[in-house]
């Protein structure tokens, strides 16, 4: 017990510590109940309301009712039942890759298959890693220690081109690591500037499509799978778009069965629950046929963005349904942020460490579920709250 007062420390010097709020969920909406208040929920990644929606809930029964609630091992020893085979085919082929892999949480998949990519021992040598600054901690927190990390600025592929040109006489293998689209900045990548790069110097080039899954291309399965050819590894989550829980990679057959012996994530967790990859098998039965929503949902994101403009509230350079209201001082974010809760808006803090100093915000995020009178009152809210200083 003696060792806690370092992490008594640690709390005691964080000026704004997290503490976890208790919702309800009401239903057929995206509102929340936080005690006698009902909240309108912007900060939601379920896009596509799929995590309510009754065929995913069907798909989730009928699954558990013949496989049971728990997958009782890893799928390297009994969780691997035989439905994995038909939603691992169904994947690949919604991917354009040869062979895809479900694995746990994003983050999960994200640690864990990176840390199997990046071993030296397998490699030969210490990778160069080339990592845009802004990805997820998921994506940063592997990198830090394996491999020799470069991080360049976010979106500066002119920077990133320096770097590569900087370590192109070396034998070591190189990666670049971005996301598709950006989850606290809403921006996308440019992939035929950065494919160019990636095949010019010999990058391995892993994509996170996780917040674009559901919203954008033909099908709805994220912007990654229309450069599918030059993408060596697309990661991508069930638990936003698609409403449910659980990671997956789109890959070649020869990185499959790679990771199926390195990757420590996939060997040692146990299989997620019949019940969960029922809701995914639902999600992905449904999500080509939703294009129309996609289309609304982007109407209203656009619509939301301009609001922003008229006001001369920054924004970025968000050009998604994942919209940040860049407000700069961390306490002054957090005002505003509480003075929203209070006249029931949900839009959550985004702070130090999670964004650089000076860069707090409020990130709102759109659902297709967002009536024009929730996005109405959001915006009068926004106005208001502007007005009262926080």
């Amino acid at each position: 017990m003696s060792n806690e007062k370092y992490y008594q420390r640690f709390l005691e010097n964080n000026p704004h510590p997290r503490k976890l709020k208790y919702y309800s969920a009401v239903n057929g909406s995206t509102d929340l109940q936080l005690s006698e208040q009902r909240l309108v929920n912007f900060s939601s990644n379920d896009y596509l309301g799929l995590s309510k929606h009754p065929l995913l809930i069907q798909r989730s029964r009928e699954y558990a009712e013949k496989w049971g609630v728990g997958s009782s091992s890893s799928r390297l020893v009994t969780g691997n039942y035989d439905f994995y085979n038909e939603l691992e085919d169904n994947l690949a082929k919604a991917l354009h890759k040869p062979a895809a892999l479900i694995l746990g949480s994003g983050y999960q998949t994200n640690i864990s298959v990176l840390e199997a990519l990046l071993d030296p021992v397998v490699l030969g040598a210490e990778p160069l890693v080339f990592c845009d600054r802004y990805c997820h901690n998921s994506l940063l927190n592997m990198t830090r220690h394996l491999g020799r990390l470069h991080r360049f600025p976010h979106q500066d592929l002119v920077f990133l081109e320096k770097l590569l040109q900087k370590h192109q006489d070396l034998s070591q293998p190189k990666f670049i690591i971005v996301e598709s689209l950006y989850s606290m900045d809403g921006d996308k990548t440019d992939f035929p500037a950065l494919i160019r790069l990636a095949k010019k110097y010999q990058a391995m080039l892993y994509v996170d499509d996780a917040h674009a899954v559901g919203v954008y291309g033909e099908s709805g399965w994220g912007i990654a799978p229309e450069f599918a050819d030059d993408i060596d590894i697309i990661m991508g989550t069930f638990s936003k778009g698609l409403g449910s829980f659980g990671g997956y990679i789109g890959c070649s057959e020869v990185l499959k069965d790679y990771l199926i012996n390195k990757c420590r994530g996939l060997i040692y967790s146990t299989a997620l629950s019949p019940a969960v990859l029922g809701a995914i098998a639902g999600g992905m039965e449904i999500l080509p046929e939703l294009g129309q929503e996609r289309i609304e949902l982007l109407k209203k994101a656009e619509d939301v963005r301009e609001f922003f403009y008229k006001n001369n509230l920054n924004i970025g350079n968000s050009d998604s349904h994942i919209i940040p209201w860049v407000i700069g001082d961390a306490d002054l974010t957090l005002r505003i942020s509480q003075r929203l809760e209070a006249l029931g808006v949900l839009g959550i803090t985004i702070r130090p460490p999670t964004v650089p100093v000076g860069m707090s915000r409020i990130r709102f995020c759109l659902s297709v579920l967002h009536g024009e009178k929730e996005i109405g009152y959001l915006k009068e809210c926004i106005n208001v709250a502007c007005y009262c200083g926080g």
